[in-house]
């Protein structure tokens, strides 16, 4: 009888678990190099990830956005230009999202905040982690009662700082192929997951 005069949370009951593996292409992305004067663009390609969702409400969840692309660092230009090394770039996002109503297919708007992971693959260069935050868009459209297809188009911003030299063993080491301070590194990602309700 106890338990009478104190039902479960209606919020609490609605919480599930959600898993979305998927797959994307993403664009943009380039640096200046402040030794050179040239411009070096980030290759467009592929990209793969996976989101963690906890429901808080109808229309509200907490995710944990990661996203992984293999890609490369070249010179830019109209015809392009020669590749100098193969660069992985990771984002892990905390964040969340808000559907808005919808019958079938739940349009909705997310965002979050995290970290890019830069890792060249060449000699002379090293890793380097800055902060970065992400807005997006797209709809949910559910196919069975724990299947889904989820759409989204997201733009990622990674902030340099001023005095960083990134891709160098160290900051004002003498052996760097690319010096590149302080600026804005910008992608845009679209992508497509399959969305698992446990």
């Amino acid at each position: 009888m106890a338990f009478a005069a104190f039902p479960p949370s209606p919020a609490r009951a609605d919480r599930g678990v959600e898993i979305t593996p998927f797959a994307g292409f993403r664009i943009g992305g380039g640096f200046e190099d402040n030794t050179t004067g040239a411009n070096l663009d980030v290759s467009q390609g592929e990209s793969y990830g996976l989101i963690l969702g906890l429901r808080a409400t109808d229309e509200t969840q907490y995710e944990l956005f990661y996203s992984f692309q293999r890609t490369e660092l070249g010179e830019g230009g109209v015809f392009g230009g020669e590749n100098l090394f193969d660069l992985d770039i990771h984002y892990l996002h905390i964040g969340g999202t808000y559907l808005f109503p919808g019958e079938r297919v739940r349009p909705f708007i997310g965002g979050g905040l995290g970290l890019t992971f830069f890792a060249p693959d060449g000699p002379g260069l090293n890793a380097k982690t800055y902060f970065s935050l992400s807005l997006g868009g797209g709809a949910k459209i559910p196919i069975t009662k724990r299947l889904g297809l989820r759409l989204e188009g997201r733009g990622f911003m990674t902030i340099l700082p001023d005095q960083t030299d990134i891709f160098c063993v160290s900051a004002g080491g003498a052996v760097c192929n690319v010096r590149v301070q302080g600026d804005i590194f910008g992608q845009v990602e679209f992508l497509v997951g399959l969305s698992f309700g446990l």
